[in-house]
């Protein structure tokens, strides 16, 4: 099929795995270039798109480039990745035959305008379990679907070689009060992911490597790690992160906080660890210093369960089943 994904192709990103995915399974995907690091997490970039949206209600260019394309091309299937898109454009859509499909991949707060809540999308597919149910309730066909791992890049290629708990990703909330409990704790950390906010505590400004991960390195890093920490924002409910099963796939020691949803996908205390409260964390990563042999077998029996139910192929055919 000739395949639409209306947005930026970032790094090891939602778009460049789904993309890459799709081109490995034979089809053709159209979508709007590549994005640098520095640029799609830059201050000045992101304050500017959100001044015009708010002064200027017109379309953004992710929506401008869906009309112009589908109006020069024929397409099969529009998958939106995380995207709050406009009912005009789903309509024009629509009335070309395209089959329109939201997988929302970030927390369902995180929605703007209408989000996923129109009559267009024929799927819509949410990670959060709470959520899927909620706009399910109104008649739209929506589903949990949970997003995924690589498995050409994100594969156990390192064993453990140093004592770092890794922690990468934005720093929201949760995560950044966690972060500054084990540092005052002297944990020793590897932080990771885009440069922290302004109102980030001083102790992750100065401990934060300033590193970007991706692909190969994300494997190099979370598998050389003590364990990896995983943890959910607190306008999240009952979800599980596409870091979940990267963490599991490079063989990382996948450390979680306590979610409904993870049973489902790993088996807590031989896949994966699970803590309900910072005191339970902190025993976890005591054990896994002194009994490095018994966290090596929770790290490959992560890993085998990834490959073998998390990937993106995986997801895609069971997306690409239902049309």
């Amino acid at each position: 099929m000739k395949i639409l994904i209306p947005n930026y192709c970032l790094d090891d990103s939602f778009v460049d795995n789904v993309s890459f995915t799709l081109k490995q399974m034979g089809h053709e995907v159209i979508h709007m270039g590549t994005i640098s690091v520095s640029k799609s997490y830059s201050k000045i970039y992101r304050a500017v798109k959100d001044i015009q949206s708010k002064l200027f209600p017109q379309l953004s260019n992710q929506e401008k480039f869906i009309l112009e394309t589908i109006h020069t091309t024929k397409i099969d299937l529009m998958i939106s990745l995380t995207q709050s898109l406009d009912e005009s454009v789903l309509y024009e859509c629509k009335k070309k035959g395209i089959v329109t499909v939201s997988w929302w991949g970030d927390p369902a707060a995180n929605m703007t305008k209408r989000g996923v809540l129109s009559e267009y999308w024929d799927f819509v597919y949410i990670k959060d379990a709470y959520a899927a149910h909620k706009v399910k309730s109104l008649g739209i066909n929506a589903e949990q679907l949970l997003e995924a791992m690589n498995p050409v890049w994100h594969k156990p290629t390192h064993q453990q070689s140093n004592n770092e708990l890794v922690i990468a990703g934005s720093f929201y909330d949760y995560r950044q009060f966690i972060t500054k409990k084990l540092i005052q704790d002297e944990v020793e950390l590897g932080l990771y992911g885009p440069p922290p906010p302004n109102w980030a505590y001083k102790e992750i400004i100065l401990n934060h490597t300033k590193k970007f991960i991706t692909k190969e390195q994300k494997s190099k890093i979370f598998g050389s790690g003590l364990g990896v920490l995983n943890t959910s924002p607190m306008r999240e409910f009952d979800s599980v992160n596409c870091r979940a099963f990267e963490i599991a796939g490079c063989g990382g020691l996948h450390i979680l906080d306590s979610r409904k949803s993870i049973e489902a996908c790993f088996e807590p205390g031989n896949e994966v660890l699970i803590f309900n409260c910072y005191d339970e964390l902190l025993a976890i990563l005591d054990k896994a210093k002194r009994f490095p042999d018994e966290m090596k077998k929770i790290r490959e029996a992560g890993a085998k369960r990834a490959h073998s139910d998390h990937t993106y192929e995986i997801r895609l055919k069971y997306i690409l089943s239902k049309i």
